[in-house]
């Protein structure tokens, strides 16, 4: 018999195994990683666990995972940590996060062969809120756990987090968002993988925050210039994308368990004798939608089109969703195909903008079916969300609004070619997903249409230019505050420079689009915001105030601006300012108003995925900077927090041994008393 099967005497077959099937499950959303020279490097998982019986199946089915070793070796490298997540929802959720605590360490614990280290985090809500009594309970808790995992994972060092969410979750997700109102492909339930949710601007978890030299093809793998490369060229990509000034890494979600019910995951744990726990507040129907509809599910009070089974002769909520999310993945697919031919003649990332070639002309036929205007808006709108993406400071761009971009982007979309080619003389510019389009010409179909002076379309390739949309005036510019660093210590090897030492600054996620940290050795705080126009105005009156230095100072910035960040996209660099609002640096640009100063910085383009078309010298990197006189964290928060726990425990102990010590000195000098009083 095969390894991972098992037979069933009653019916005479062979059924697949509960780890077998799992295994399977798993490969088919998440790829295992290679190292260095195709050497198999170590694979980590995070388990969201809260003791229900989704998650505890979800321990015991990973931990089987080693049975799989042969077929995959780099399985014997297989680290499992489990976090449990206690709410403080209610009096005993913390006891019931050590007894959840506790199960994981007896079945799985460190002296077994499938170790499996668990962690408990606590939830920290503002002070004053009782959690139960908040009427978005639901929403709160989901984003204050998502942002406790991912920042737990990124000290962990675990780029993969699996969650228990299964089949019976799938069809709620589509019911709920049935009755808020979502059509289309908002129906097409939860997806297998993505970025951890709830964490923009969490450096680490949010795409960002990669560490060595071991990734999988997902889209962690996508961001290093694409998907398509093997997991043995990551390596050297690796390096140069951070040397080019781009982040990548960040946490994703996989879950592997959407194709087992619940009764299939409880029969799991009955049969390895594993307990688990059920939450109170899941059954309430009052508490939640979710709630509301899991218990007409399980009452099955819900109309038999709804909660059917999709290998029903009828046509049920689950058969629709499962046809909306196919079509979903074709539609992303074809678009994809077509972002990886695209032509991306320049990315400059020092002001995030992009020019890219589109050949209109043989995009129509490139569709399955032309007469379908449907699809290929449909296809189009994602092929324009894909390159929007590279400039866009929005983290989610609806395709919704992004039907006019389509069509004026692609001229071709529609039939009536002869009505659109009329308008491919005039300058073409628009505004979607944050991010200013502009349309001209190459530089030989202008010399043909300007000769003859008519609007006849000679040509409908275009050179397109993205950057990032100009501030509103009626909207707040995006600003990341940065206080005065704290000294740790002198830098022993500078003692002459008097140059001090500083713990590494945390990384802001500014606009949307760079990751900046920060040393602010002034005694005052900074800020980043924009370099709008009234402030270049006051840097330029500064220079001219300064004679013949400032006359060079502003020379060497005009040439900056002119080749980096013509006309308006200048005002959307970032900064660094003072209390007073004076320009101090430029960093996206390496300018520094006063040259060396108390300030150091470091700066980086998010995480972004081009196409496997773009060559390396069409990237325009950041400026190399390294902080000088930094001291970085020797351990990790958790690692902190252990050790201030031990600390404590340790000066308890001490002081119940002087204390000790001081009842016996006391009774010793009672007992002296009454001896000398007798005598």
């Amino acid at each position: 018999m095969k390894p991972g099967t098992y037979a069933i005497p009653k019916h005479g077959r062979v059924a697949t195994s509960p780890a077998a099937k799992f295994f399977k499950s798993l490969l088919q959303v998440w790829r295992p990683p290679t190292a260095n020279r195709g050497l198999p490097g170590p694979v980590r998982f995070a388990l969201a666990v809260s003791g229900g019986s989704d998650s505890m199946a979800l321990a015991r089915l990973c931990c089987q995972l080693r049975e799989f070793r042969e077929q995959y070796p780099v399985l014997q490298f297989l680290r499992l940590h489990a976090f449990i997540v206690d709410h403080k929802a209610r009096p005993d959720s913390t006891q019931e996060a050590k007894r959840v605590r506790k199960w994981l360490h007896e079945q799985f614990g460190p002296n077994k062969n499938d170790s499996l280290r668990s962690d408990i985090l606590t939830l920290q809500w503002p002070h004053g809120v009782i959690p139960s009594e908040l009427p978005n309970f639901e929403t709160e808790a989901r984003r204050l756990r998502y942002q406790a995992l991912g920042k737990a994972c990124h000290e962990a060092n675990i780029p993969n987090l699996l969650l228990g969410h299964h089949k019976a979750d799938k069809k709620e997700t589509s019911i709920v968002r049935l009755i808020e109102g979502y059509r289309g492909a908002g129906l097409r339930g939860i997806s297998t993988e993505s970025d951890i949710p709830e964490c923009e601007g969490i450096y680490g978890a949010y795409q960002s925050g990669g560490r060595g030299y071991t990734t999988t093809q997902n889209e962690s793998a996508k961001a290093l210039f694409s998907k398509h490369r093997g997991a043995e060229e990551m390596l050297p990509l690796m390096k140069e994308y951070r040397k080019q000034g781009f982040e990548f890494g960040g946490v994703r979600t996989y879950r592997p368990l959407l194709t087992f019910s619940k009764r299939d995951l409880q029969t799991t744990l009955k049969e390895a004798n594993i307990p688990w726990v059920e939450d109170p507040t899941n059954q309430d129907p009052t508490v939640s939608v979710r709630n509301a509809v899991r218990l007409l599910l399980r009452n099955k009070t819900l109309p038999m089109a709804l909660s059917g089974p999709a290998d029903w002769n009828t046509y049920t909520l689950e058969t629709a969703v499962e046809n909306i999310h196919q079509k979903y993945f074709w539609r992303n697919k074809r678009a994809d195909d077509f972002f990886q031919d695209l032509d991306i003649l320049n990315f400059d990332s020092r002001v995030g903008s992009l020019e890219v070639r589109i050949r209109s002309m043989g995009l129509q036929s490139a569709f399955l079916n032309p007469t379908k205007n449907i699809e290929r808006e449909h296809i189009g709108a994602r092929l324009v969300r894909l390159l929007l993406q590279l400039v866009s400071p929005q983290d989610q761009i609806s395709l919704q609004t992004l039907e006019t971009a389509t069509k004026n982007m692609f001229l071709d979309i529609d039939k009536e070619l002869p009505d659109r080619g009329k308008q491919s003389c005039k300058a073409a510019h628009f505004t979607a997903g944050g991010v200013y389009c502009e349309r001209f010409n190459l530089p030989n179909d202008d010399s043909d249409l300007k000769s003859k002076g008519s609007c006849k379309p000679v040509s409908l390739d275009y050179t397109w230019r993205l950057s990032r949309q100009p501030y509103q005036r009626s909207l707040p510019e995006p600003v990341c505050r940065v206080p005065p660093s704290q000294p740790s210590s002198y830098n022993p090897r500078a003692k002459k420079q008097q140059q001090l030492m500083y713990l590494e600054p945390p990384w802001q996620l500014w606009d949307g689009r760079y990751w900046i940290q920060v040393i602010n050795s002034t005694i005052k705080p900074l800020k980043i915001c924009p370099l709008t126009e009234d402030r270049l105005l006051r840097l330029k009156a500064r220079f001219k105030s300064e004679g013949y230095k400032g006359k060079k100072k502003s020379g060497t910035l005009q040439t900056l601006l002119k080749e980096a960040a013509p006309g308006f996209s200048r005002f959307t660099l970032p900064a660094i300012v003072d209390d007073e609002d004076n320009v101090l640096v430029l960093p996206t640009l390496g300018f520094e108003v006063d040259g060396p100063t108390l300030i150091e910085w470091c700066i980086r383009y998010r995480r972004v995925a081009f196409p496997d078309s773009i060559k390396k010298e069409a990237v325009i990197a950041l400026p190399e900077r390294e902080f000088m006189c930094v001291k970085p964290p020797a351990i990790s928060a958790h690692h902190e927090n252990i050790i201030a726990e031990r600390r404590e425990a340790k000066m308890q102990r001490k002081a119940e041994e002087i204390q000790e010590k001081r009842d016996k000195r006391l009774q010793q000098e009672n007992t002296m008393s009454i001896k000398d009083s007798i005598g």
